[in-house]
């Protein structure tokens, strides 16, 4: 079985892709470093039960080498040029993030091959104690973020993600920022949002307490961190004087298919990227169809058929909650 979904054979027409770029090479662009520290969610505070419904219990860990130099200077020079394709800020855009590029496989088969190396995929299923793989969905699969021209604006507003774990990434030189901070909340979703006053994956741009805020530190261009992040609520704060920050969040879906997934797939459908709801129909479609094929294998002929209706419902709920909401309220 396919650990992920490939990427699609077509391309959004508005995606420019880029002509001349480097080739990626595990060996030459990556240098994988070790991890300081890991904090789990129980230790955030979430329960057992919370925990138990989790792919794994890890929640966000401290920042580590990704990339080489060169694989830093690649990629510099490589969001650099897709800049001026960035995503039109409207939908989640316009609540949150400033400045954007979503789906940059499309654009850059660099950057596709990263997402996609299987060195990387391995390193961070060890670290997280689950088997993750490139996400299914090509706009989440590989997104970079800019600072907004307004500094007075959050390059992040605090909030939580629409999948289970990515990498927050830092492309340029963190030393040369005045604030920019990537913060978590020592918590539960659930409480920084209650204090927040807000629900869903909704962004807030205000403060929480300062000893329950946590800033994870970069030590360099091409470290990052990985964080449960759907679990993790979290946010990158205002610059304080303007600068170039780059940031490359790459996101990843537990495997296989018919492992519990935590893609919000209902609320990416109130994004704006062109060819997103195609995205996420291959990638409900996909899951589904795993839980099918595990179906055929595992029923009985001695299931009655109250157990085989609710074995169907099981196998069938997420797509078709995917699907009424994209057909909308007459569904």
């Amino acid at each position: 079985m396919t650990a992920t979904l490939p990427f699609p054979d077509q391309r959004p027409p508005s995606y420019i892709k880029l002509g001349k770029e480097p080739v990626f090479e595990a060996s030459k662009h990556l240098a994988l470093g070790p991890v300081e520290k890991i904090t789990t969610l129980g230790e955030l505070g979430y329960s057992e039960v919370e925990v138990k419904a989790c792919p794994s219990d890890f929640g966000v860990s401290t920042a580590f080498r990704i990339l080489s130099r060169e694989g830093v200077a690649a990629m510099h020079e490589i969001c650099m040029t897709m800049y001026d394709n960035r995503n039109v800020s409207i939908g989640t855009g316009l609540n949150r993030l400033g400045s954007y590029v979503r789906g940059a496989g499309y654009r850059s088969q660099f950057i596709k091959d990263f997402c996609d190396s299987p060195e990387l995929a391995d390193y961070l299923s060890n670290m997280a104690g689950v088997h993750l793989a490139r996400h299914s969905v090509p706009a989440v699969a590989c997104g970079v973020n800019y600072a907004p021209k307004d500094i007075r604006k959050a390059v992040d507003t605090w909030h939580v993600d629409s999948v289970a774990f990515d990498i927050v990434m830092m492309i340029s030189d963190p030393q040369l920022l005045e604030g920019g901070e990537f913060q978590y909340f020592h918590g539960t979703k659930m409480e920084g949002q209650r204090l927040l006053g807000i629900e869903g994956e909704e962004g807030l741009d205000t403060e929480l307490p300062p000893d329950r805020t946590i800033t994870v530190p970069f030590p360099a261009a091409g470290y990052g961190f990985m964080q449960q992040g759907n679990m993790i609520f979290h946010r990158a704060c205002r610059l304080k004087q303007k600068a170039e920050r780059i940031t490359m969040i790459p996101s990843f879906v537990v495997t296989p298919s018919t492992a519990d997934d935590a893609t919000n797939s209902v609320n990416m459908l109130g994004w704006d990227d062109p060819g997103l709801p195609a995205e996420l129909t291959r990638h409900e479609a996909w899951r589904a169809s795993a839980r099918l094929e595990e179906l055929v294998k595992s029923v009985s002929l001695h299931d009655d058929p109250e157990a085989l209706t609710k074995q169907l419902d099981d196998a069938l709920a997420p797509l078709l909650k995917f699907r009424n909401s994209m057909a909308g309220p007459r569904s």
